[in-house]
């Protein structure tokens, strides 16, 4: 039986903004099997505004964070751009804020600008 990985700290990410090409945005973020999503942001255009924080817990061995853009539809939601974020400079100096890149089919899709916190447990 595998040991679960020890728990590091709290990833907190806010999504403030994005420049994409669709309505009715919102984002997923992923480290390994805990995923978490913000608002709708409606009628955002190509220049949605979240200002929404997600809570990510980050155990040993976690240094990705994977990004989704959706545009939620009546009964759907497609997919607006992807993109992963290394989290190593974060978790090494405790914040990193910035625009990161998301690409559709391969190509450059846009970016979303994120402040991310890290929150090591204090033993």
């Amino acid at each position: 039986m595998q040991q679960p990985q020890s728990l590091l700290g709290e990833l907190v990410v806010v999504a403030l903004k994005a420049a994409t090409s669709k309505q009715d945005p919102f984002c997923i973020f992923r480290v390994n099997e805990v995923v978490k999503r913000t608002k709708t942001d409606y009628g955002g255009g190509s220049y949605p505004i979240w200002d929404d924080q997600v809570n990510i817990p980050i155990r040993q061995g976690q240094h990705r964070l994977h990004v989704q853009i959706f545009d939620k539809e009546a009964n759907a939601r497609n997919l607006m751009g992807e993109g992963v974020v290394d989290l190593t400079k974060v978790l090494r100096e405790r914040e990193h804020d910035g625009y990161f890149p998301v690409k559709y089919q391969g190509k450059h899709g846009g970016e979303i600008y994120l402040e991310l916190t890290f929150y090591p447990i204090v033993r």
